[in-house]
């Protein structure tokens, strides 16, 4: 066996060792399924404490109806959300003390970016994921997970600020006079 060999070799068995052998890639139908029974257990604990909600609910047969699709991440993410937000709607129906300054805190951020992104569409300026940010960080707001739910938001709002300028900025650009306009 020539060395060159024995390096491809090697760097291959380096290579495969190297990728994680975890749930990165894909998740598994059991996985989903289960998810998804998580869900309805914690939507029933939430619905027996008079707190659940139409959201949850509807996360959870979206999650149900994609099942069939193979998109089984997809199911998973959308009912791990719906449990997390269940289940901090019963802690607090328990008496489960929230920390007010950071919900505080992730309520302003998640305003601020909202702003942010108003700003920027009204320049048609508004960035592709703005949006979708905006959304998760109200999603992690309502599970109770404050800190990410400012991180995102942050994330949203700087997004916003750059697409508002990145449009100023770019207001009456043409193209240069070597391109050819259609006809």
């Amino acid at each position: 066996m020539s060395i060159r060999s024995m390096s491809k070799s090697m760097l291959i068995v380096c290579l495969l060792a190297a990728i994680p052998a975890t749930s990165a890639w894909a998740t598994h139908r059991s996985e989903a399924e289960q998810a998804i029974e998580d869900a309805k257990a914690a939507h029933a604990l939430a619905k027996t404490a008079g707190v659940a909600s139409a959201e949850t609910a509807k996360m959870i047969e979206n999650a149900e109806a994609i099942m069939p699709d193979r998109q089984f991440t997809k199911a998973f993410e959308l009912a791990t959300k719906a449990m997390k937000q269940d289940t901090f709607a019963v802690e607090q129906a328990q008496g489960a003390t929230v920390d007010k300054d950071a919900e505080k805190t992730a309520n302003e951020a998640i305003a601020a970016a909202e702003a942010a992104r108003k700003k920027a569409a009204s320049v048609n300026g508004e960035w592709r994921d703005t949006s979708k940010l905006i959304g998760e960080a109200q999603a992690l707001a309502n599970s109770g997970d404050f800190a990410g739910a400012t991180a995102l938001a942050r994330k949203a709002q700087r997004q916003g600020e750059m697409g508002y300028e990145q449009s100023i900025r770019e207001k009456g650009a043409s193209f240069p006079s070597y391109v050819k306009k259609l006809q």
